[in-house]
């Protein structure tokens, strides 16, 4: 978590000095006031991914190159790395889940719909053979179906912290108060602790695990 934050901080530092170059002022440019960004810097305040897609945007970069897109760390020998990879491919956008929200804002199971993002169908799609013959399938044509319903449970556990999280940082705007800054802080401690938790597991992905 040091070094992510440390990134960033290094990141938005490299920003600014590109701004400053520019003689751009980064409250008209990005809509996020000077004094929040001085908190990025000083590692008060870690930019969210609405505030890292602005300033990515004001400097004519991918959101990714602030945020980092390197994820060779990631492996997948147990329960909890698969987890791990999961909520990476939905926080990238990569693996959506889409379905309808009971009370406690957790999707309903029987509603609940796991695909691929449908920008991919315009590079990939799906090849199989049947019978010696090859087929194709679109990938706006397929649904992710997850064997495993302790995986698929857990997985709608988190799915439903990070939407709270995410609705709470729409909420707030660019420039949160105190109060609801500390609201938001909650969320995500809440959300990290949910994280740890369903990766906790060191169960084999090689071993049976089917409940």
């Amino acid at each position: 978590m040091e070094d992510d934050e440390n990134d960033h901080r290094r990141k938005i530092n490299t920003a600014e000095s590109k701004l400053a170059l520019r003689k751009i002022n980064w409250l008209s440019l990005t809509g996020i006031h000077p004094v929040s960004i001085r908190k990025y810097e000083t590692n008060k305040m870690q930019p969210q991914p609405p505030q890292l897609e602005k300033i990515a945007a004001a400097l004519g970069v991918s959101y990714n190159a602030l945020n980092g897109s390197d994820n060779a760390g990631l492996r997948l020998e147990t329960v909890g790395d698969l987890m791990s990879v999961l909520m990476v491919l939905c926080n990238s956008g990569i693996l959506q889940i889409s379905g309808e929200r009971g009370e406690d804002k957790m999707l309903k199971v029987d509603t609940v719909s796991i695909h691929l993002n449908a920008v991919l169908s315009s590079y990939l799609e799906i090849r199989y053979t049947t019978r010696g013959k090859a087929h194709t399938l679109s990938l706006q044509d397929t649904l992710l179906n997850i064997r495993s319903y302790k995986i698929f449970n857990d997985l709608l556990k988190w799915e439903k912290m990070n939407y709270l999280y995410q609705s709470a940082l729409k909420s707030a705007g660019d420039n949160p108060n105190e109060a609801t800054q500390a609201a938001i802080d909650e969320i995500a401690e809440t959300k990290e602790k949910v994280e740890l938790e369903l990766q906790r597991s060191q169960i084999l992905l090689s071993a049976s695990y089917s409940n």
